[in-house]
Formats: C-alpha cells, structure tokens, sequence
C-alpha cells in the first residue's frame, strides 16, 4: 500500500507548467548561484563527466550527448567542449535561450537546443551515446518512470548515462524533524507528523515530498520533488535496460549542515569552512558503499544493455 504522504497531489501538466515557471523565474539568476550547495552540486558533475565521459569517435562524426532538462546549458557546454555534439531539451524557454546563446557564443553552433518534455524525447531510437540528465530532472518529473523509459529509448546500445535524483536517505530527515520541533525555525515547512511517516515502511523506495526552497531573490518556492533510494533506483534502471556502473552521494555529509541554510546566499564565514572541511572528506569515498547510496543527490552512471 503506498503511505499518505507518496500520493501525487497535483496533476501532470500543471506540474510541469508550474516547474517552468518557477525555473523561468530563476534564468537571471541560474549561473550566478551563490550558495554553497548548488556550487559543490555542478562543480562535482562536471568534474565526474570529464574525468568519466571522454567521447569515443568511431567514424568523423561527432558523437551525440542528449542533454534532458538542459537548464542554461551548464553541462551542455562542458559536454560540446569536450567533443559532443548537443541536443538540448527542457520545458522552461527563458533557460533555452540561455543556453543557445551560451553554446553559440561559445562556437558551437552545431549544438541544437528546443522546448520539450522528458516524458516525450523528440529524437529517434537508438540515436544517443550519452544522455545527460542531471538537475536533478528526473525528481522533477511526476510520471519519471516513462521519462526513463524515453532516456532508454533514444539511447544507442552500449551509450552511457549520467543521472542525478534526489535521495531519500540523508541527514535533511532527522533536520526536517528537529526543525518541527522547534517551530520551523530551518524553513522546511513541514509538520512533526509528515517528517515522521517519512521513516515508516516501505524503506527500499522512496517518495514525494514538497521542498520549501528560496531563491537568491528571497522568494520561497515550494518543489514537489520525487526522492529515490539507491536499491530502487538500480531496479528502475535495470526494468530500462540500464545498467548502474557508478555511483556517487553528493551531500551525504556536507548536509550536517541543514539544506535549508546552504541554499542562503548570505552564508557566513564560520558555515562556510565548516562546509569546505565537509566537502573535502565527502570527496574521498563519496563513490564508496555506503555512502554512495546515502546522498542528498544520488548521481549514477549507467550503460544501456546490447
């Protein structure tokens, strides 16, 4: 039976619409994130995908990165400097023009970029060597698993793919707990009773959650985000044809911290070393078991069977 609180409350398209608008909203200020969480989050994936998604060339084309939920092009860039050739798509038009206007000033401008949805890939089948979704898209995506299917779909046989989701087991469930406690005073907006049922069964899966997240401007927003626990995770990806190679948990520890402080862009100097001292040893075994089933962002590299 699934719990109360891993019902989707909102219907599809109203979900996707209000995600492009609030990541419209953000354009202005989506490549000048000043808080610590999101700067460690694209820092760590770009230097995973260079240091494990060199391109190989079998003939003189180019080899073809989707990028799913491109955003303003962040990895689409790192991916086009690299030897890929860009497809873009992503349901917000204020990120795209972004990123075309990235990629084009960048000369690249055989990188294509165009309004989509995850759950409805415009491409042919077979036709990727590496899809990127990271953002973390998928948690985005109420209807997820028919997004994975469409990854799956237009991935070529042997193609790789780099994915970050949200985790279900990290230090913001016991946060989310003492902050109820002490009337909110953390900003997650939830009642003792929701951040309790969190820890109730079925624990191999996760669930839907509404996070309170502010943005630089000081707006609070609210997401409904899709949280995932790594054994889940791996069995999705296989039902795809997906095979898990690597691993990561990003903020497993930096998030002794609570999340809803490293969001802030006006995180003091004493916050601000005690999260570096964090990040550096997260760094040293953030791909080793336990810790990479353990993170705030699950990010995986999987390879398509055949």
């Amino acid at each position: 039976m699934t719990p109360p609180y891993d019902k989707v409350t909102s219907g599809d398209t109203d979900q996707t619409e209000y995600v492009a608008k609030i990541f419209n909203e953000m354009a202005g200020e989506y490549d000048n994130l000043k808080d610590l969480w999101y700067s460690y989050t694209f820092e760590e994936i770009e230097r995973i995908i260079r240091i494990s998604l060199h391109p190989t060339r079998g003939s003189d084309n180019k080899p073809l990165a989707l990028d799913v939920g491109c955003g303003t092009g962040i990895q689409s860039l790192v991916l086009a400097q690299m030897g890929y050739r860009i497809e873009g798509i992503d349901i917000a038009d204020d990120l795209i023009s972004i990123a075309k206007a990235k990629l084009g000033n960048a000369g690249f401008v055989d990188s294509h970029f165009q309004h989509a949805d995850a759950r409805s890939l415009p491409f042919d089948d077979n036709v990727a060597d590496f899809v990127n979704c990271c953002g973390p898209t998928l948690s985005f995506v109420t209807d997820w698993r028919t997004a994975l299917r469409e990854i799956s779909r237009c991935l070529k046989p042997g193609g790789k793919l780099l994915l970050e989701v949200e985790g279900k087991w990290t230090l913001d469930m016991f946060w989310e707990v003492i902050n109820a406690i002490i009337c909110n005073r953390l900003g997650y907006d939830k009642p003792l009773g929701q951040t309790i049922r969190q820890f109730l069964p079925p624990w191999r899966v996760g669930h839907f959650i509404d996070y309170s997240f502010v943005l630089e401007s000081g707006e609070t927003v609210r997401m409904h985000l899709k949280l995932f626990t790594a054994y889940e995770l791996k069995h999705e990806l296989e039902e795809v044809g997906l095979v898990i190679e690597k691993r990561w948990g990003l903020h497993f520890l930096t998030n002794f911290i609570p999340s809803t402080i490293l969001h802030r862009a006006d995180t003091g100097p004493l916050t601000r070393s005690l999260f570096h001292r964090l990040a550096t040893i997260e760094r040293r075994v953030f791909n080793a078991w336990p810790f990479n089933a353990l993170g705030c962002s699950l990010l995986v590299i999987a390879r398509k069977k055949g």
